[in-house]
């Protein structure tokens, strides 16, 4: 016999039996928040007979290297059938978690979304000629019950390219209304000229060939409203091609349109016009413009105006630096209050270095401080930019209050430590390790502990991280804080860790609000750890 071989074998034995077993002996804990932990795995499914918009929610339950090795359907208000969802549920890759230092099978619910099959363009349908120079790609996109950004823009096969405002894109429709009452949301409006390589426009038109644009459908049309609608044209010489695009992955449309909607985008270069960016600048200065002026501080403004969500922000970083190269004066008063309601101004250098600091751009912030501009904000921006969230910075927490900023402000939400609870925002995408390194930051600051939001919670209520928690109580924070309608802190959490941690730091475990007890609620929520502790405890 080949002992060496055997010896291969037994140590392969013993490694599978060791990690079945550290699954089987690890605890099972919820966490919420789960689809956040997903490394791999289909989010949405198609399923004939299922409408757009439908979800499911999956309860899986996650072993310790990831995988999910259980899944059923949670929602009671979905009555179709689970199947894909199910079996895309189970081929999710999770990061293994882990509580107290110690691996765990993570419990928790995820959403499958369905979309509706596909409608195939007809590929039978021939693709045109032309000759030369008779080729012309159109996009429009409308406004919306938003900040939808609402313009035309036309590309030729020799490389002319136009971009425009001023055409009424879809008249006679909500996107009409929508334009009138809130605007183009364009940064740099009205009608401008461009060109492109000639080459990368045949490059597109044979993505839309490849695509069998000509085959598409002339409109996919879901049944919502307040949305933006879009249109993309194509004409090849006599002939002409329309797609309208609302909402239409809901309505069966190929991802192809989609994709072309975009690329029309890109090759275009509408952002320099739209959101603005460094090429912004460039065309600006191209035509001789003032950098020194009005114009340009309030160009910066609206920027940052039409940019305050991260998605969006590279290109106004872009532009707010290439506008300081070219010498944007920062002594520029502009308007910041609601326009027609509000005659408030500051300067255009407090403005950035509010900006700044609100999106949590260190590099920008530095660049602002040294130039003198976060002296120059006023104590109402200051402390608005503390409750901010600033971008889960500590460092931009401490020069804030460095500045002036009043540790104890609070806001309608609350005061800065309200800001890490959120499931939304800087905070919520910037991991626990930032989150925990903010919580300490602003506990050393001397951020009140038991301040209560516009619904009477303290910033330890709420609170989904456990390790933001555990600084919280560590620092004093109350675990037994209750609203005015009787909710604790135990009550008021989604997570099972972090009830976990609440409980062994002395909350009381027979709490009880409108909602039930305690294990009832563990029950509902899916907290086999918490349900663990009370039957070890004795508790009902």
């Amino acid at each position: 016999m080949n002992l060496k071989g055997f010896a291969y074998a037994s140590i392969a034995l013993l490694a599978f039996q060791g990690c079945s077993a550290s699954s089987q002996t690890a605890p099972k804990i919820g966490v919420y928040g789960l689809s956040s932990q997903r490394i791999s795995g289909a989010e949405s499914v198609r399923a004939p007979g299922v409408s757009g918009f439908a979800q499911v929610s999956v309860l899986v339950t996650v072993d310790v290297d990831g995988n999910v090795v259980d899944a059923k359907v949670v929602d009671d208000r979905f009555k179709g059938d689970a199947s894909a969802a199910l079996a895309a549920a189970k081929e999710w890759k999770f990061r293994p978690q882990s509580f107290d230092g110690k691996p765990i099978q993570a419990l928790g619910e995820i959403t499958i979304e369905f979309d509706p099959p596909e409608f195939s363009p007809d590929a039978s349908v021939p693709f045109p000629t032309a000759a030369p120079g008779d080729i012309e790609i159109t996009l429009e996109r409308s406004a919306c019950f938003g900040t939808c950004p609402d313009y035309r823009v036309t590309i030729t096969d020799d490389g002319k390219v136009r971009f425009s405002t001023r055409t009424m894109n879809f008249p006679g429709t909500a996107a009409e209304v929508h334009r009138m009452f809130n605007g183009e949301n364009v940064l740099w409006a009205g009608t401008h000229d461009a060109e492109v390589s000639p080459q990368a426009v045949a490059v597109l038109i044979e993505r839309f060939r490849d695509a069998h644009f000509m085959g598409m459908k002339p409109e996919y049309f879901a049944g919502v409203t307040d949305n933006p609608t879009y249109a993309l044209t194509l004409r090849v010489g006599k002939t002409t091609k329309r797609v309208v695009d609302y909402v239409g992955k809901e309505a069966g449309m190929p991802a192809g349109v989609t994709a072309l909607e975009n690329a029309v985008d890109q090759l275009a270069g509408t952002d320099r016009w739209v959101r603005g960016n460094a090429q912004t600048i460039a065309l600006l200065k191209a035509q001789g413009f003032d950098f020194k002026s009005r114009d340009a501080a309030q160009l910066v403004r609206s920027a940052i105006q039409l940019n305050n969500w991260p998605p969006n922000q590279a290109g106004a970083n872009e532009l707010i630096q290439a506008a300081i190269a070219n010498g944007l004066d920062f002594s520029t008063s502009v308007n910041i209050g609601v326009r027609g309601r509000s005659k408030e101004t500051a300067t255009i250098g407090s403005v950035i270095a509010s900006y700044a600091a609100e999106t949590g751009n260190e590099a920008l912030f530095e660049d602002m401080s040294r130039a003198g501009q976060v002296a120059r904000m006023s104590k109402k921006s200051l402390d608005s930019a503390l409750l901010s969230g600033m971008g889960c910075s500590a460092r931009i927490a401490k020069a804030l209050v460095e500045a002036g900023a009043n540790p104890k402000a609070v806001g309608e939400n609350g005061n800065a430590l309200h800001a890490l609870r959120s499931s939304y925002g800087r905070c919520a995408y910037a991991g626990s390790a930032k989150r925990v390194e903010m919580a300490a930051a602003l506990v050393a600051l001397g951020v009140p502990l038991e301040a209560k939001d516009n619904i009477g919670w303290t910033p330890l209520m709420g609170c989904d991280d456990p390790a933001v928690t555990r600084i919280l109580l560590n620092a004093g924070a109350n675990p037994n804080a209750k609203d005015g309608d009787g909710t604790t802190v135990v009550l008021s959490v989604d997570d099972d860790r972090v009830v976990l941690t609440l409980l062994r730091a002395g909350a009381d475990p027979k709490a009880k609000d409108r909602d039930g007890t305690l294990r009832q609620q563990a029950r509902k929520r899916h907290w086999p750890g918490t349900l663990n502790w009370l039957d070890e405890h004795g508790i009902q």
